[in-house]
C-alpha cells in the first residue's frame, strides 16, 4: 500500500493528523507502568521442553500487517517476530495471525466492517482454526506436550483477544478434522465437532495481552469477560484519545487486581499511539516494549526483542486522533479517566442480567494456576535476580562505580551554580545512571545543562558526559531535567535493572551468533556410534 502521508516542516511524515510534543508527565507515565509490571507475578506458561506457547495475535482495525507494512502495528510486529523464531527453527513457539476489522478489499465491505465491526465471530473462527491446527500437530509429535495460549489484540483486536479467550475456554481444544460447517437461512455459520476433543474445556492455561481495548459496534453484542482458565493478563490503556466512538473498555481495570492476577496500566498518547501504525512512534515503540516484557515473561527464556526507544522530541508526541475523519470531528469527544469515557460492561445484556458480575473477569480457576511456577517480570533470568539482591547505593553492586561518579559529577554541577547538593541533587544523580548505561557509557565525568536555542530552555536538558567536554571523541546521554529531579531514586534504579537485563539478553543472544555450528559426524564415526549403542 502507498504510503500518502506528507512530509512535515521538520523533515518527518505528519500522519495525517495533527500532534503535540508528549511533556514530562507523560513519559513519566511509562516507568511507572514498568514499576508496576515488575511487581506482577506472571505464570511461567513455556518453561520445558515439553510446553508448547501459542501467541493469537488480532489486529487493530484498519490495520494489515501484510497489506500495509509501513503503518505496521504492535500486534504486528509480534507476530513478525515469532515468525522469524519458527524460521530459524523454534518449534516451541506458535503464532497466528488474524488482520483488523475494516481490512477487506472491497470498498463497501471494508467500510462497513471498519465501523461495525460485523465480522467479530468470523475472526475467532479464523484464529481458532489456525489455532486448533497447530495445537493438533504438536500433539501429534509428543502426545504429552502441555499447550497454552497468549491472546494478544489491539483495538477491536483488543476485544476479539478476550473473546477468543472465552471461546477457548469453553471449547476446549477441538480436533480440527471433526469440524462441521452449518449455515442457516439466514447466513449464520454454526461449527460443531464430531470428533473427540483435543484437550477439554477449562483446560487450556491462558493469558491475554490488550492494547487499548475498543468494542464499538459488534463486540459489546458479546462476551468478552475473561474465563477461568485466564490465569495472567496485562491491558495498556490510551490516557489521551478523546473520540466518543473510541471509548476505552475495561476488560482489566486500572490497577492491579488483589489477587495479583490482572494488571491495566495507563499510557501517554492517543489510540495507535498505544497500539502502533504512526510514522511519529516514539509513544507506540515504549508500549510494544512493555507489551513484550509481559509476554518474554510468560517464557522461561526470553524469546521477543524489544525496539528502541527513541529521544527524538519529533517522535515523541501524542496525535490528536479527534481531528482525522470528519466524523471524528462531528462526533462527541469523552475524557477516559472519567465514567463517560469507559465501557465497563463487557457482555450483552442478555448474559449481564443471569451472571453475578458482568464488569470484571471470572474468577481464577486456582487448581489451573497451580500447574505453573509464577515469577515477577524478568526474574526468570540470572542478572536480573542478581541485580535485585542489592541496589547501586551499596558498595558490592556492579554499578555502586558509575553512581559515585554520576554523584560527584552532580555535586560540581551544583558548585558552579552556588548551591548545595540536596534531594534533587541525588535524585539526578540516580536518573543519569540508567541513561548513562542505555547509552553506552562507561564512565561519568562531567553532568552539564544545556544551553538556551530556538526549541528549548536553557537547563531544560541535562548531559552526563565520558571523556573531555571539549573533545569530539566523548560520549554523552541526554535526560529530561524537570523528569530528573521529580523520579525517585528507587524508580531509576529499577530502569537501571531494565536496561542491565536487556544489555545481558543482547550479549547473549550475540555470543550465541558467534558460535560455530557442531560440525557433522563422518560416516565412520556414526558407524562407531551405532556399534557402541547397539553394545549397551
Amino acid at each position: 500500500m502507498t504510503d500518502k502521508h506528507k512530509i512535515g516542516k521538520d523533515g518527518l511524515p505528519d500522519d495525517g493528523v495533527a500532534h503535540y510534543s508528549a511533556d514530562a508527565e507523560d513519559m513519566a507515565l511509562f516507568d511507572r507502568a514498568h514499576a508496576e509490571l515488575d511487581e506482577m507475578l506472571i505464570p511461567v506458561l513455556h518453561a520445558s521442553s515439553r510446553d508448547r506457547l501459542y501467541l493469537a495475535a488480532f489486529d487493530g482495525t484498519w490495520n494489515d500487517a501484510d497489506l500495509d507494512p509501513e503503518h505496521m502495528t504492535n500486534v504486528g510486529r509480534i507476530r513478525e517476530q515469532i515468525n522469524a523464531l519458527r524460521e530459524n527453527g523454534e518449534t516451541g513457539i506458535g503464532v497466528g495471525y488474524v488482520n483488523g476489522v475494516g481490512t477487506q478489499s472491497n470498498a463497501l465491505v471494508r467500510t462497513l466492517d471498519g465501523a461495525l465491526g460485523y465480522t467479530y465471530e468470523e475472526r475467532l473462527e479464523e484464529m481458532y482454526s489456525l489455532f486448533s491446527t497447530q495445537a493438533k500437530a504438536w500433539l501429534r509429535e509428543d502426545p504429552d506436550v502441555r499447550i497454552s495460549i497468549a491472546a494478544v489484540g489491539f483495538s477491536r483486536g483488543a476485544e476479539q483477544a478476550a473473546g477468543f479467550a472465552r471461546l477457548l475456554h469453553e471449547r476446549g481444544i477441538q480436533d480440527p478434522d471433526g469440524a462441521i460447517v452449518r449455515s442457516d437461512g439466514s447466513g449464520r455459520t454454526t461449527i460443531e465437532y464430531s470428533k473427540p476433543p483435543l484437550v477439554p474445556a477449562g483446560q487450556v492455561a491462558q493469558a491475554v495481552g490488550l492494547f487499548d481495548p475498543v468494542g464499538t459496534g459488534e463486540p459489546r453484542n458479546h462476551d468478552r469477560r475473561l474465563p477461568p482458565s485466564v490465569i495472567s493478563g496485562f491491558q495498556i490503556t490510551a490516557q489521551d484519545e478523546r473520540r466518543g466512538l473510541f471509548k476505552s473498555t475495561s476488560i482489566i481495570d486500572q490497577g492491579m487486581t488483589a489477587d495479583g492476577r490482572l494488571l491495566a496500566v495507563m499510557g501517554p498518547g492517543a489510540h495507535s499511539n498505544i497500539g502502533g501504525g504512526y510514522h511519529r512512534n516514539g509513544l507506540s515503540e515504549r508500549s510494544g516494549n512493555l507489551m513484550v516484557d509481559f509476554l518474554n515473561s510468560l517464557s522461561g527464556k526470553p524469546y521477543l526483542q524489544k525496539q528502541p526507544e527513541p529521544d527524538d522530541p519529533r517522535l515523541n508526541v501524542v496525535h490528536r486522533s479527534e481531528q482525522g475523519m470528519l466524523l471524528y470531528r462531528l462526533w462527541n469527544k469523552v475524557d477516559r479517566q472519567g465514567p463517560d469515557g469507559v465501557v465497563e460492561e463487557l457482555a450483552p445484556r442478555g448474559v449481564c442480567r443471569v451472571v453475578p458480575d458482568c464488569r470484571n473477569a471470572e474468577p481464577m480457576d486456582s487448581q489451573l494456576a497451580s500447574r505453573f511456577e509464577f515469577r515477577r517480570n524478568g526474574e526468570a533470568l540470572p542478572s536480573a535476580a542478581a541485580a535485585r539482591l542489592t541496589t547501586p547505593l551499596d558498595p558490592g553492586h556492579p554499578d555502586h562505580a558509575l553512581l559515585r561518579q554520576s554523584q560527584s559529577a552532580v555535586y560540581r554541577l551544583d558548585a558552579s551554580l552556588g548551591r548545595r547538593p540536596d534531594e534533587h541533587s541525588e535524585r539526578l544523580a540516580a536518573f543519569l545512571l540508567p541513561a548513562a548505561k542505555q547509552a553506552g557509557l562507561r564512565r561519568i565525568d562531567h553532568a552539564v545543562l544545556s544551553q538556551q536555542t530556538a526549541t528549548s530552555a536553557q537547563g531544560q536538558y541535562v548531559f552526563a558526559v565520558e571523556g573531555d567536554l571539549d573533545s569530539v571523541m566523548n560520549k554523552w546521554a541526554r535526560a529530561e531535567t524537570g523528569v530528573a529531579i521529580d523520579t525517585p531514586a528507587a524508580d531509576s534504579f529499577r530502569r537501571l535493572e531494565r536496561v542491565n537485563r536487556e544489555q545481558a539478553l543482547e550479549a547473549d543472544a550475540q555470543t550465541n551468533q558467534l558460535q560455530p555450528p557442531p560440525e557433522p559426524q563422518s560416516q565412520s564415526q556414526q558407524n562407531q556410534d551405532q556399534q557402541r549403542a547397539m553394545a549397551r
